[in-house]
């Protein structure tokens, strides 16, 4: 082979691999719930890759849960594209992508249907039709990854919030789609339940190849994203890595969202830059 040629493939690899690389592609996306309504989504073109934990930040009625209805095929009439893993997203194909994503809210009391945490986590898997030792397995694997395990027998009216929340994450789990969105999945949690929700999704991430895409308000809790994405008012104002995100204090101001403590501090202290908390508590 000559270097020519030898260079044309190895193009042509990257340029694949870059393809298959791209989960989720969005382009131009706006979306008003009536017609003499002001726009909920205006004009937002955002790209994740597969495997990321993207994290889209913003107050209420920034548009980010309307984003996620509208991935979920839940709301349909929207202008501009969507495509998934390069397949351009329309009603004709909307119920086989659903399937690829599984959604966990913010109150897990709203999606239990299981008289116990297993049959609940193996409720989406029974109506899959899977045989019975394929079920018991992926419900035993989705409750291990979430340390749930122990509680299998339990009534999920007897857990805690956190407990819960980590019930709801485990059913999403187990149907093993290839995109976790959690909308809000914290904001119901004490800070030591939001911290145990953290780290587990910081694990799944870690030996998962799923895709998580995490719908919050609060910056303090984006430090372990890949990604990060802050709209306001329906408009995306930043998107990058998590340094990127945090090192522009000026557009993080005009969202209008607190800055983590470790933040506050830092600017005080070290005239802005971006540091974590360990590195801040190494400086002080």
């Amino acid at each position: 082979m000559n270097k020519r040629a030898a260079l044309m493939q190895g193009t042509r690899f990257f340029y694949i691999k870059m393809v298959v690389e791209k989960m989720i592609e969005i382009n131009n996306l706006t979306y008003q719930y009536q017609a003499d309504s002001p726009k909920v989504l205006d004009n937002v073109s955002l790209s994740f890759k597969s495997g990321d934990w993207v994290s889209i930040i913003g107050h209420n009625g920034s548009g980010k849960s309307t984003l996620v209805k509208i991935m979920m095929g839940i709301l349909e009439d929207y202008e501009g594209e969507i495509f998934i893993r390069g397949n351009k997203l329309s009603k004709d194909n909307i119920a086989e992508y659903r399937e690829k994503f599984a959604i966990v809210f913010q109150n897990p009391d709203n999606q239990f249907v299981g008289a116990t945490v297993e049959d609940d986590v193996a409720f989406g898997l029974e109506n899959q039709g899977l045989p019975r030792a394929e079920m018991v397995e992926k419900t035993e694997a989705a409750l291990t990854a979430v340390n749930m395990l122990s509680y299998r027998k339990h009534a999920p009216a007897r857990l805690s919030g956190g407990q819960k929340q980590r019930v709801a994450i485990a059913g999403a789990l187990a149907m093993e789609p290839d995109v976790l969105i959690l909308d809000e999945a914290t904001s119901m949690l004490d800070p030591e339940g939001r911290k145990d929700i953290l780290n587990i999704l910081d694990n799944i991430h870690g030996l998962r190849k799923t895709t998580l895409i995490y719908i919050t308000h609060d910056l303090s809790e984006i430090e372990k994203s890949d990604y990060a994405v802050i709209m306001k008012d329906g408009e995306v104002l930043n998107q990058g890595s998590i340094e990127h995100i945090f090192s522009d204090t000026d557009t993080l101001i005009k969202s209008r969202l607190v800055l983590p403590y470790q933040m506050q501090i830092s600017r005080a202290l070290l005239k802005g830059e971006y540091v974590t908390h360990d590195e801040l508590v190494e400086e002080l």
